[in-house]
């Protein structure tokens, strides 16, 4: 299928009471690929803001990170990314 009919695929990452700010950066870096400043900033926003999008790509690999994720304990939504 051609990269122009795909649809890209935003995963939001929602605050939550249970993890902790080191878990959540450890998850970014680890899965995500974010640098630690970058996965701090992250973190920092949703617990600011509730809710930061974490990464943008294809369906299928944004899905496997949410699964990953998910099994780590955050709280994700995966929702269909819209251009601006």
């Amino acid at each position: 299928m051609s990269s122009k009919k795909r649809s890209k695929y935003q995963l939001i990452l929602k605050d939550d009471d249970i993890n902790t700010f080191e878990h959540v950066i450890y998850c970014l870096i680890e899965y995500c690929n974010h640098n630690y400043y970058q996965a701090g900033q992250c973190a920092t926003i949703v617990h600011s803001t509730g809710t930061c999008c974490i990464q943008i790509g294809w369906k299928d690999h944004v899905e496997e990170l949410y699964d990953i994720l998910t099994a780590e304990g955050l709280e994700l939504e995966l929702v269909k990314h819209t251009k601006h």
